[in-house]
């Protein structure tokens, strides 16, 4: 969430001004985890920091990424230390790459922790032509505060089994459990 990304960044700054030395350092932020933080290679340095390159007028920036722990990693966490490369990172492949799907490019889902966490999606509805609801176990069990609404890119580059869900009707839906293929929601097991 916003505000717990504002206090991981505050802290992190604030713990860098008294002691500089962070390479290999782990920093405990309280109630949120630990993090460290990881240089930053040219090529995501280009394709991120666009502002700060514009206003200082040069051609590359030192940056750091603030890299979370095991429990804060999602799959749209690269490792910017290695140069920018699709197949790597694919939920930032957009970043240079053409838009390819067949739906429009602004296009979301409302998802869970869980799925941002790897867990297999097994529910997927379309409520509007750019909006989709993805989530990893049972849609009405997943609590507000633990919802995240992201790019549509971002879960179906991360897993291609998702692909079915781009071809869904406005108004439909799919469901599989851990280990079939997508069903329509409610036909055959429901």
């Amino acid at each position: 969430m916003l505000d717990d990304v504002s206090v991981v960044i505050n802290d992190l700054a604030s713990k860098l001004k008294t002691d500089t030395a962070w390479q290999g350092v782990q920093f405990e932020v309280p109630s949120l985890g630990a993090f460290s933080l990881g240089s930053i290679d040219t090529s995501w340095a280009k394709a991120l920091m666009l502002g700060a390159l514009d206003f200082y007028q040069v051609e590359d920036i030192s940056a750091l990424q603030v890299i979370p722990d095991r429990a804060h990693w999602t799959i749209d966490t690269p490792n910017l230390s290695e140069p920018w490369n699709p197949a790597t990172a694919p939920a930032w492949q957009w970043l240079k790459k053409e838009w390819t799907f067949h739906v429009p490019t602004k296009s979301m889902a409302l998802t869970n922790m869980a799925a941002l966490s790897g867990v297999r999606i097994t529910e997927a509805a379309r409520w509007e032509d750019d909006y989709w609801e993805l989530f990893a176990g049972a849609g009405p069990d997943v609590q507000k505060s633990d919802t995240r609404v992201v790019p549509l890119g971002l879960l179906i580059t991360a897993d291609g089994s998702l692909n079915p869900v781009l071809n869904l009707p406005v108004g439909a839906a799919l469901w599989r459990d851990e280990f079939s293929d997508w069903h329509p929601w409610g036909k055959s097991g429901e």
